[in-house]
């Protein structure tokens, strides 16, 4: 138990410290209201800041003037806008000015509940590019000589990482790098700059993970995406995963056969330009600027 304390202490503070390098946060807001009038607009987005599982109202901007108040990218996650949410949600969502979500399916969720039909638009790790997230990846040091012939990446959310994979290792005789994997301490304590490097360098990646599979496309690496062996939550309904497959036309990537595992790119390349212009323009347009 100690041991495990002292890895989600090292790995916090790797956090902690990209936060404080690339990130500027306030910290001295006790309520949203009090700073209503310091700044021109207010945006909420995007990480399932609109799932109804432990909802928090204070993601609909209540206290913000309607003219200050968008959405970019927004999730919602699940295909249900559970009932006692749903009259909450409408007024909320209703009094923003400019309204943009991440799903497809929250697109329609929200034209069934307002009439209003958001812009579906690019998680914003995707609006950066290749190069400009490189510029702040690490090299892990411990990614020595053993990964010289490259490596598999797995990075699964609250499942075990299914045995084909150790099969697949095997098959490629290449090691696997098991991201969340509290038994490793050098795979488990990496932060935000490692994670980048090692997704923009391995050689197939296994998630099941929404952000896992932006980071996959995003530096053109081959992945699978696969639940793997359930043992916490169902995420069978999630809404985020085939959304963002779809938008890129890569539904097949749930086959774990080896003819499935190389990606051509050049269409989806031209996809993620087009989607980076589209997302920007809504947002020039949100925040009131010349196209």
């Amino acid at each position: 138990m100690q041991q495990n304390i002292l890895r989600e202490g090292v790995r916090q503070n790797k956090f902690k410290d990209f936060e404080n390098k690339y990130i500027k946060t306030r910290f001295d807001v006790f309520d949203i209201a009090d700073i209503a009038d310091d700044y021109d607009f207010f945006v909420v987005g995007s990480d399932q800041v609109w799932n109804f599982n432990g909802f928090n109202y204070k993601y609909l901007l209540n206290d913000i003037p309607q003219n200050k108040k968008i959405s970019y990218a927004a999730s919602i996650g699940t295909p249900i806008i559970p009932v006692e949410w749903r009259e909450i949600f409408k007024r909320g969502i209703s009094d923003f000015c400019k309204i943009s979500v991440r799903e497809e399916g929250a697109v329609k969720l929200i034209e069934d509940l307002t009439g209003i039909t958001p812009t579906w638009v690019l998680d914003p790790v995707m609006t950066l590019t290749q190069e400009e997230w490189l510029q702040v990846a690490e090299k892990p040091t411990w990614l020595n000589e053993k990964y010289s012939r490259g490596y598999i990446l797995t990075y699964f959310l609250s499942v075990v990482t299914p045995p084909e994979v150790e099969q697949i290792s095997r098959q490629l005789n290449l090691p696997v790098i098991n991201i969340l994997d509290l038994d490793n301490y050098n795979h488990y304590t990496i932060g935000p700059a490692e994670f980048v490097y090692l997704f923009a360098h391995s050689n197939l990646i296994f998630t099941n993970s929404f952000h896992g599979t932006a980071f996959s496309i995003l530096f053109k690496r081959n992945f699978i995406v696969t639940e793997g062996a359930k043992n916490q939550t169902d995420r069978t309904t999630d809404l985020r995963i085939p959304s963002i497959l779809k938008m890129f036309g890569l539904e097949n990537r749930n086959s774990l056969q080896e003819s499935n595992f190389e990606i051509d790119y050049s269409a989806v390349e031209k996809i993620l330009h087009h989607e980076r212009v589209k997302s920007f323009k809504f947002l020039t347009e949100a925040l009131g600027g010349d196209e």
